[in-house]
């Protein structure tokens, strides 16, 4: 999905701040994970997944929460950010 959509589908969750989001870029195509860290084991098979698509898919993917990262959920905000965490 182009970074305008990926803006579009993690506007909800980055207000939540509930959800750790992984952001990583496939050719020019930008994808996402989400996983919880509610529980110990919940982010340490998150923190997993993140290490292997860094090593496998995008070694420029990044982790974001909404409460941490993000200062307001603003459309062109939220795209701006992701592009600036991300490198």
């Amino acid at each position: 999905m182009r970074l305008q959509e990926l803006a579009e589908v993690l506007q909800k969750p980055l207000e939540d701040g509930k959800l750790n989001i992984i952001i990583y870029q496939q050719g020019r195509q930008w994808k996402y994970e989400s996983f919880s860290s509610d529980t110990e084991e919940e982010n340490e098979a998150g923190k997993m997944q993140f290490l292997k698509i860094k090593h496998q898919l995008d070694d420029e993917a990044i982790i974001i929460n909404g409460k941490k990262d993000f200062e307001n959920y603003d459309l062109k905000y939220i795209e701006k950010r992701i592009k600036s965490l991300k490198g």
